[in-house]
């Protein structure tokens, strides 16, 4: 490879990280945007949701659904131990 491609490589690397540290910060801000009793219901929704989907079910009928909302109640600062710890227990279930 010569100079130029490799250069090439870098700048799309490094544009496709920015991009997704800004995704990241976007979410993160519209959580932390919601007014207190606005942001525990939505919590409280989600998190109900995810475990009755999510925690102690095997297969993969909601694998990318039960990512996302991994992802998405990790926002939230209302996450905290026992909810990290709930988490972590569906993400370590075994699929098939």
């Amino acid at each position: 490879m010569n100079t130029r491609t490799v250069s090439l490589y870098v700048v799309s690397l490094g544009a496709v990280g920015g991009y997704l540290l800004w995704q990241g910060h976007e979410r993160r801000r519209m959580v932390q945007d919601l007014r207190g009793a606005d942001r525990q219901a939505v919590y409280e929704s989600t998190i109900t949701g995810f475990k009755k989907l999510c925690v102690d079910r095997g297969g993969e009928a909601f694998e990318k659904y039960c990512d996302a909302q991994r992802d998405f109640l990790e926002l939230f600062p209302e996450c905290d131990t026992g909810c990290a710890r709930l988490l972590a227990k569906a993400e370590q279930l075994p699929t098939r």
